[in-house]
């Protein structure tokens, strides 16, 4: 297939900008919608950009997956184990790439094609789930292959998250990020609501096999749609080293005090807050006295939160006072957490989950829209990096210590005492942090 030469990316639009305008503006249904419905337009949306379109789509299916697999994975680890301390290695080998090689991850992000650094890693990442899936079905799997596998998945994500978010602001332009961040963070939290019912519908019908199966061939969706994306004009390589590159970007970090503050606001939540996820069975089971179904009731009610969360943050991502709205959000994620750890009654905890999943869901929308639109393309990998990094290492790091915390003062205690702090680091990110409140 031959594919046109790019246009030139002049007054800092993306060539799939020009495209995308050129094929919605003056469409007689467009042309027809009320004024109300402005931000609702085609034109207005990333998914008016074909490009992003198809890769969004393959982006559900593959995410669907993603999550069938990490459902299966654990359902697998107890039955050749019975062990739960295999179940806390298999997350620690998860996250050890995150935290040591993520922002590797996103100098080669800057340094080379990232079109085709995603087209290797989504690859590797189908071969890989595709052989855990035969050695599953051919009865030869053993915990060493489980864990393996779940490290080099790791691995190969912390390669492939950093280019994917470093991507987008090139398919769709910079008036249309906000909407791409929200219809990315809709197609990971409606795949969480829907991946782990499908997951356990199949492991029951016909084993863990057929859901790392399907989740490999989940890829190739992803695969094709990026296959199909126009290559970027080549950039001159940097000629310093990888070294030298990683640390020029965090120099860069540290000395933009919008990029320093949207960072840390993210930082803080995510350790003190966001560990309730992981947290939810004893919330479950010791509190609201709930079964397995009561449970997954929680996490279905908290994902569909985090789902309009995320449906919230692409409609509304034209208006100006982001950096405000940031910090009301997180404020409301931890006020919303507060009131969830006192509550002991079950119906009051699932409405709860909602207005916290929402909110958490719209803090880390909010902050990758301020971060796309604030970040120059020669270090945008790097940054994205940095962001990434954020919920995958934190996240388990604040989970060990408020679990820690919990076996000695209760769990509901100290979830209750963390959002709390949230709550105040919020109040005082507003006055420490003003070029963040002054973000549009």
């Amino acid at each position: 297939m031959v594919k046109a030469p790019m246009p030139d990316r002049c007054a800092g639009r993306a060539a799939s900008e020009f495209r995308a305008d050129s094929k919605v503006r003056g469409h007689p249904a467009t042309l027809a919608w009320p004024a109300a419905w402005r931000r609702f337009r085609p034109e207005g949306s990333a998914l008016a950009v074909p490009e992003f379109r198809r890769f969004w789509i393959a982006l559900i299916v593959s995410n669907i997956g993603s999550w069938m697999q990490l459902v299966a994975q654990g359902w697998l680890i107890l039955e050749l184990t019975n062990s739960p301390f295999y179940l806390g290695l298999f997350g620690l080998l998860r996250s050890i790439p995150a935290l040591t090689i993520t922002l590797v991850g996103g100098v080669v992000a800057d340094r080379f094609d990232r079109r085709r650094i995603l087209l290797l890693t989504q690859v590797s990442a189908a071969a890989l789930a595709l052989l855990l899936g035969v050695l599953d079905l051919a009865g030869l799997v053993r915990i060493w292959h489980v864990l393996a596998i779940a490290f080099l998945s790791a691995t190969v994500m912390a390669f492939d998250n950093p280019a994917r978010q470093s991507l987008v602001p090139s398919l769709v332009g910079r008036e249309r990020i906000a909407s791409a961040v929200g219809l990315n963070s809709a197609a990971w939290n409606s795949a969480a609501v829907v991946g782990p019912s499908l997951a356990g519908l199949l492991v029951a019908a016909a084993g863990t096999g057929g859901a790392f199966v399907l989740n490999g061939l989940s890829y190739f969706p992803v695969i094709w749609a990026v296959w199909t994306i126009q290559p970027a004009q080549a950039q001159p390589r940097p000629r310093t080293g990888l070294a030298q590159n990683l640390i020029a970007g965090l120099r860069f970090i540290r000395s933009d005090r919008r990029i320093w503050g949207l960072l840390t606001m993210l930082a803080v939540p995510t350790l003190l807050g966001r560990p309730y996820l992981q947290l939810m069975p004893v919330f479950a089971r010791n509190v609201l006295h709930a079964d397995a179904s009561g449970y997954g009731l929680l996490m279905g009610t908290n994902g569909l939160g985090a789902l309009l969360g995320a449906l919230a943050v692409g409609a509304t991502g034209s208006r100006h006072g982001k950096g405000k709205r940031l910090l009301l959000v997180s404020a409301a994620f931890g006020v919303t957490l507060v009131a969830f750890s006192l509550s002991h009654w079950f119906l009051i905890s699932a409405a709860l989950l909602l207005l916290v999943g929402a909110s958490q869901t719209m803090m880390m929308g909010l902050t990758n829209t301020l971060l796309q639109l604030n970040v120059p393309e020669e270090v945008r990998g790097r940054v994205m990096s940095v962001y990434t990094l954020i919920p995958m290492g934190f996240m388990p790091l604040g989970t060990m210590l408020l679990g820690s915390l919990g076996e000695y003062f209760g769990v509901p205690l100290v979830v209750g005492v963390a959002a709390l702090l949230v709550v105040a680091f919020a109040a005082l990110a507003y006055q420490a942090f003003p070029d963040v409140r002054g973000l549009p």
